[in-house]
């Protein structure tokens, strides 16, 4: 299926425009749909990189925001499988995740949540697991939170930039390379902690229809990093989720963003995150005639972009940006108010392959 063909009962949630949120008129909704939030994290931990961590305080701070604000925190497998099966979740649950199988994960996020009682996601990168106990948890420290609830899922064997491709390397050996990379860490996650879950985690958040297709293929769910809630008409091989690190950790945005909403949209075109553009255009079609679509914003880096209703009664709007985006990725987000006080979000991923990092 295109990673962008998205289907009926899309809800859309809040945005930060320079670090203030965008107060829009209310967009009238009958009810929220059957939804979850997913959240990423990397490290914790406040000497590691900035960029991928959050200190340990900012971290308890949003386990407490979740405790006492009636979130329910569930297990990655159990929501995915409850929305392809119709079955009703509670209204504001949530997943939690962490990339990579980080040392400071086992140190401090783990005796956390196992006093909370809460269930949590780990995707490890199998091939670095134990080669640096400062940095990565070893095979002993997952298997003990595993045997203590923890889902061990798949971020490929040594976290490659996926789009990749090696000199003069065909189509077809490229997607075995993927292929490999993909199976052979399921393999060694199934030795080492007894789990198979068929979860993947897209390393930096990478994908494309050809590795969508593939993931399709051998069966698994595609777990992606553009941000947004998820439903049973959600892309479960590109699933998004809010990362919370560095400037995102911010407790002023976290409220609005574990509260989203999805929004109802019939078609997205492009379909593929790949671009070679700096400002690429997009449309949004919406299936339903649905009150407040004349307010819908959008943003890129924190600017407000172009909205155009091409045709206001089928609810199709083209979207445009002046920025120059000059990193290899970046996303566009839209956003309205909806109902009590939550907020709708759907959010763009783009990739440049031909930017190096």
């Amino acid at each position: 299926m295109p990673c962008y063909l998205l289907p009926k009962r899309l809800l859309l949630a809040a945005t930060i425009v320079a670090g203030f949120f965008m107060v829009l008129p209310l967009l009238v909704q009958a009810q929220s749909e059957n939804q979850a939030v997913i959240l990423q994290y990397h490290h914790v931990s406040t000497s590691t990189p900035p960029v991928t961590s959050l200190s340990p305080e900012s971290f308890i701070q949003h386990m407490d925001y979740l405790e006492s604000n009636g979130f329910t925190v569930l297990p990655l497998e159990e929501v995915i499988l409850k929305l392809r099966n119709g079955t009703l979740l509670p209204d504001k649950s949530a997943v939690i995740t962490f990339d990579d199988g980080y040392a400071s994960v086992y140190e401090v996020a783990f005796p956390e949540l196992q006093k909370r009682g809460w269930s949590y996601t780990v995707f490890v990168t199998s091939g670095l697991v134990g080669t640096n106990d400062r940095l990565y948890s070893t095979w002993d420290q997952i298997r003990e939170m595993a045997n203590a609830g923890a889902t061990i899922a798949n971020h490929t064997i040594d976290h490659p930039y996926l789009l990749e491709r090696e000199t003069n390397e065909s189509d077809a050996a490229w997607l075995e390379r993927v292929r490999t990379q993909i199976v052979m860490a399921e393999e060694t996650i199934a030795q080492e902690t007894g789990q198979n879950h068929k979860i993947l985690a897209y390393p930096y958040g990478e994908y494309d229809p050809d590795i969508q297709s593939l993931v399709k293929e051998l069966g698994y769910v595609g777990i992606a990093q553009h941000s947004g809630p998820i439903n049973a008409s959600s892309d479960f091989t590109a699933l998004p989720r809010f990362p919370f690190s560095g400037i995102y950790a911010s407790m002023n945005s976290f409220p609005t963003k574990v509260s989203s909403l999805t929004f109802t949209l019939d078609s997205f075109s492009p379909y593929s995150p790949l671009t070679s553009e700096t400002s690429p255009q997009a449309t949004l079609d919406f299936s339903d005639e649905q009150a407040g679509l004349s307010q819908l914003a959008c943003f890129n880096n924190n600017s407000v972009m172009q909205v155009i209703a091409l045709n206001i009664e089928q609810g199709v709007f083209e979207i445009r940006t002046e920025v120059e985006n000059k990193s290899r990725r970046f996303r566009y987000n839209c956003t309205a108010p909806g109902i009590n006080g939550r907020y709708y979000w759907y959010s763009i991923p783009w990739i440049n392959p031909a930017i190096k990092e």
